[in-house]
């Protein structure tokens, strides 16, 4: 199996590094990834800048870094590194979940497997709900607690098996074009279930603010969807949610 992973978030990610350590097992994995953090970028791609293009080992795979878009990653590495198309595009772990409507269509990591989707190849965008802390963390230091690091992996390892072994039963799987969009909850309840959830209808208010004479990124309110089989519902709740999201059901009449 050829598989292209990206993400958002860059190549220091420790989830990123997480997902290249256990996705090579899974057959001939190719890395391209954006050289800066790319959220909220959704499926946007470079016209007019020339981008820079380097390589370096990251967990004993060499990974391309693209001073782009992870939309532009999905691309360059779709026709660019496999002599025929990826089988898949896989994009994340990304820090945070991406659920709801609002989210979904602004997140890098949801974007990069669309534009999979775009070329034929069906992607899988896996994202992992954290704590508030654990942002903040990151942000301000570029670190994660070893002890928090280590029980995500060991969550994500056990309910990773279960998520592709159900999507690898779906029918057509490998043929359709479509966005598995997967979210990890933080902490699995004991009878976590892997759940098909809609996309909710989260929405989000004012993205901005006034600082110094500038305007700098800065989320207000959210609104969240709460019905039961809301995306974000489910993961807060301990379980997984898997939601298909299917760019062709719009051209449809």
């Amino acid at each position: 199996m050829k598989i292209l992973l990206t993400n958002d978030d860059s190549h220091d990610s420790p989830l990123f590094h997480y997902a290249i350590e256990r996705f090579q097992e899974m057959g001939d994995l190719k890395v391209v990834v954006p050289k800066e953090e790319q959220s909220w970028k959704g499926k946007s791609m470079t016209r007019f800048e020339p981008m820079d293009l380097e390589t370096r080992t990251i967990c004993g795979v060499t990974a391309h870094i693209l001073d782009g878009t992870p939309a532009d990653c999905a691309n360059f590495g779709i026709y660019h590194l496999f002599e025929d198309k990826p089988d898949l595009v896989i994009s994340g772990v990304n820090m945070g979940s991406n659920v709801g409507i609002g989210f979904a269509f602004s997140s890098g990591t949801i974007g990069a497997c669309l534009e999979g989707n775009i070329a034929g190849v069906p992607g899988i965008a896996i994202s992992q709900l954290l704590d508030r802390s654990l942002f903040r963390q990151w942000y301000v230091d570029r670190s994660f607690p070893e002890d928090v690091l280590a029980r995500l992996h060991a969550q994500s390892d056990r309910l990773l098996d279960r998520v592709f072994e159900d999507l690898y039963h779906q029918d057509g799987f490998w043929k359709t074009p479509v966005t598995w969009n997967v979210n990890l909850p933080y902490e699995a309840v004991p009878d976590c279930d892997l759940v098909w959830a809609f996309l909710g209808q989260t929405f989000y208010g004012s993205c901005f603010k006034k600082e110094d004479g500038k305007v700098v990124h800065d989320l207000d309110t959210v609104k969240m969807d709460e019905r039961e089989q809301a995306d974000g519902v489910v993961v807060r709740g301990g379980h997984v949610s898997l939601t298909r999201l299917d760019m062709r059901s719009f051209g449809q009449v």
